[in-house]
C-alpha cells in the first residue's frame, strides 16, 4: 500500500469517526443520515478503488 493510497484511506477514516462521534453525541435523524451518507460514500469509495483498505493496521490511539 502506497503512501497516497494509506492516507485516503485514513482521510475517509477520520471523516468516518467523526461522524459517529457526532451521531453519539447528539443522537438524532439530521446525525444519522450524515453517518449513513459518510458509510456509503466510504463504501463507494472502496467499490471504485478510489481507497485501498489495509488488511491489517495498527491503532495507537
Amino acid at each position: 500500500m502506497s503512501k497516497v493510497t494509506r492516507y485516503a484511506w485514513r482521510d475517509q477514516q477520520a471523516i468516518l469517526n467523526e461522524r459517529m462521534k457526532g451521531f453519539l453525541q447528539n443522537p438524532g435523524h439530521e446525525q444519522l443520515e450524515a453517518v449513513i451518507t459518510e458509510m456509503r460514500a466510504y463504501a463507494d469509495a472502496a467499490k471504485s478503488g478510489a481507497i485501498e483498505i489495509p488488511e491489517r493496521f495498527n491503532s495507537y490511539s
